[in-house]
């Protein structure tokens, strides 16, 4: 859907109120118009970029700011891997059109910087990873489409309510862990990461670092 700023800030409700929503009691919003039918939407501005994030709202010249769920640097401090954690959309029929659709928007609105590897996290059952991420090719379909590593289920036990029902803090910071400890580790047999070898991440965030909730400079 396309959105127009009015510019318009008053003290209301948000209207859409994600989970990261800041004025779910009257605090400061801005008001946009959906398009065509200019349609008023109040709506608090960490549920603006999540919604844009999401890949449910499209607005012409605007940027949201550079920050990653989680963000993976080798061990010489380098940039490699950004990644962004969802629930799967319940409405949505086709997830890999959703999945591409927000990396679109994200790199469009330069949520996120060019960088080796990009990787959607749908939870509770699906990852989507783009290999050389190229930021005048927004349009490009996953390279690799997988079900959860067994290593990252075993991080659901530790979940205060099931995958589809968590909250995206605790999604992103089983996703954290689960990197963390597959930076660490050595390469294993495990068939359900032969994507993360073949891929070559593994080899790119070998011993590297892991870094949950990062503002990105790169």
């Amino acid at each position: 859907m396309n959105v127009e700023p009015t510019g318009i800030v008053l003290v209301d409700v948000c209207t859409i109120q994600t989970e990261k929503c800041v004025a779910r009691q009257p605090a400061p919003i801005t008001v946009v118009w959906t398009l065509p039918g200019r349609v008023q939407v109040n709506v608090c501005r960490p549920c603006l970029e999540q919604q844009v994030r999401l890949g449910e709202w499209e607005i012409r010249g605007a940027k949201i700011e550079r920050r990653a769920d989680v963000a993976v640097y080798s061990p010489d401090n380098r940039l490699q891997l950004v990644v962004e954690v969802k629930k799967r959309p319940r409405t949505q029929t086709d997830l890999k059109e959703w999945a591409s659709r927000v990396r679109r928007n994200l790199i469009a609105h330069s949520g996120i910087p060019s960088t080796a590897y990009f990787l959607l996290a749908v939870f509770p059952d699906t990852l989507f990873l783009w290999k050389n991420s190229d930021p005048f090719d927004i349009e490009k379909a996953p390279d690799y489409e997988a079900g959860v590593p067994d290593g990252l289920k075993a991080y659901f036990n530790e979940l205060p309510s099931s995958p589809d029902s968590a909250s995206g803090y605790h999604l992103e910071m089983v996703t954290t862990s689960w990197l963390r400890d597959l930076a660490k580790s050595a390469r294993s047999n495990d068939p359900s990461l032969q994507w993360v070898y073949d891929s070559g991440l593994y080899d790119a965030i070998k011993n590297g670092s892991v870094v949950m909730q990062a503002a990105i400079a790169a």
